[in-house]
């Protein structure tokens, strides 16, 4: 019987047992499940630069600098919240750590819902805001509003995978990735090429997918629910669940849009320059969230590893996660960079009509080849980001992610209006290296021995 149970168990305690073979347990099917993200996701890029038009790519990414606002909002929420329900994890408090899920969930269902509905009052609006080209514009517009409407689906997912994450259930992110990126695919392969409905035929396969995705995780919420023991849980809303929770989940939120919004102040300058810019710096954006998928994934483990450490007053353990952590994201990250960085042409192809070898090609090539190699340095800054997020120090991983967002801004409107696209590109890269210098500084000077760890978790909880 007890042999039984262990086998069902499906939540995990990172701070007990070997670190490396938690670490890559952990990690192994987090990368799986955004290799095959990334691979639907590609998919979706490539059936609309090949088969519905060489601009249709830049359509369904016109708005993309807006839709990451919010799921960087909620992403970094999420995160917020993760290493929460890890420090109750940690505690064994399970009973008020499955509480404060269900309230959290019923409160972002109201909050994704309003985004939603604003958002596609105010379409035109956005749109205008962001200079969309004439030629994308009918798309777009039909893109944006199917793929708003599925906000509550989508970031609802961002919020479910990041709970099951804190409990230390990652296993169950690569099977679904696999049975989502089997419907994507197959759905856009059949809205496209049989039903031909265009770019809405993508977003509504994309939805498919998610909702299928939903249902599976809540599943293993509820399986992961039975297996803590707690008291029985009572039926009402209490708001004071959700506040409990805002000292870690705003000031991640507001970091996360802080880095990653900025892409939403630059989209016009970048839109500006016409339909090619917009197509390039779209492909570029995908190959550096391609690339980016090893150390994302691989970061996450010390996140939660931290928080649960702190749960269960095992700090002295905290620093030794982070060096492993470190050469894990190092080693599983440069393979993918090199394939990227010596087959440029080649894979950049993959997002255009055969045969295509204009400027929006050219622009993707030229990023991989001369820019990316210095993705180790956002790697180096992220890695820096989730162990601060760990220890609790949200307000300082804001304050380190708003000095990069701001040096790219910054370089953005000095360097584009002359340098053109080198100049959207050497702009990304300064705020790279605005981030991580000074989240290695901080990291140096104030967070890196045990005595140090132990002041920034007695100040968290002050």
């Amino acid at each position: 019987m007890s042999r039984r149970c262990v086998k069902l168990k499906v939540t995990r305690d990172l701070t007990t047992g070997n670190i490396y073979k938690n670490f890559l347990l952990f990690t192994l099917p987090l990368i799986g499940s955004s290799l095959l993200s990334s691979l639907y996701s590609t998919v979706d890029a490539m059936i609309a630069g090949k088969f519905i038009s060489e601009h249709a790519l830049g359509a369904i990414n016109a708005t993309g600098s807006f839709d990451m606002i919010f799921h960087a909002f909620f992403d970094g929420f999420g995160e917020g919240f993760a290493v929460f329900v890890a420090l109750l994890f940690g505690k064994k408090e399970y009973g008020r750590m499955k509480s404060d899920i269900l309230h959290m969930l019923l409160f972002m269902i109201g909050v994704i819902l309003l985004i939603s509905g604003s958002a596609i009052l105010f379409r035109n609006p956005i749109m205008d805001f962001l200079k969309v080209d004439p030629i994308l514009r009918a798309d777009t517009e039909i893109y944006f509003i199917i793929y708003t409407a599925g906000y509550l689906i989508i970031y609802g997912n961002i919020m479910l995978v990041h709970i099951l994450q804190a409990l230390g259930i990652t296993s169950v992110s690569f099977y679904v990735s696999l049975i989502s990126a089997v419907l994507n695919i197959g759905g856009n392969l059949l809205a496209v090429l049989v039903l031909d409905w265009g770019v809405a035929g993508l977003a509504l396969s994309t939805l498919l997918s998610a909702v299928v995705a939903t249902v599976i995780y809540l599943i293993m919420l509820q399986r992961a629910f039975r297996e803590l023991p707690s008291e029985k849980l009572r039926f009402g809303f209490d708001f004071s669940c959700v506040i409990r929770s805002l000292r870690y989940t705003l000031p991640a939120a507001v970091q996360k849009v802080a880095y990653h919004g900025v892409g939403f102040l630059v989209a016009p300058s970048i839109n500006g320059l016409g339909a090619d810019a917009t197509t390039g710096y779209t492909v570029s954006n995908r190959i550096i969230h391609m690339c980016s998928q090893c150390f994302w994934c691989a970061s996450r483990v010390l996140g939660c590893y931290a928080a649960q450490c702190v749960g269960a007053g095992k700090q002295n353990k905290i620093r030794r996660g982070l060096w492993v952590d470190l050469w894990l994201c190092f080693g599983l990250t440069l393979p993918v960079v090199l394939v990227f960085c010596c087959f440029a042409a080649p894979i950049s192809s993959l997002f255009f009509p055969e045969g295509y070898a204009g400027a929006a090609f050219q622009y993707a090539v030229r990023f991989a080849t001369f820019y990316l190699p210095f993705l180790f340095i956002n790697m180096l800054g992220h890695l820096i980001h989730t162990y601060l997020r760990g220890l609790g120090a949200m307000n300082v991983v804001f304050w380190v992610s708003l000095l990069g967002s701001a040096a790219r801004l910054t370089a953005t409107l000095l360097l584009v209006p002359s340098m053109h696209m080198e100049g959207v590109f050497a702009a990304i890269l300064c705020g790279w290296i605005a981030d991580s210098a000074a989240s290695a500084l901080l990291y140096l000077l104030f967070y890196r021995t045990d005595a140090h760890i132990e002041r920034a978790i007695r100040h968290t909880r002050n």
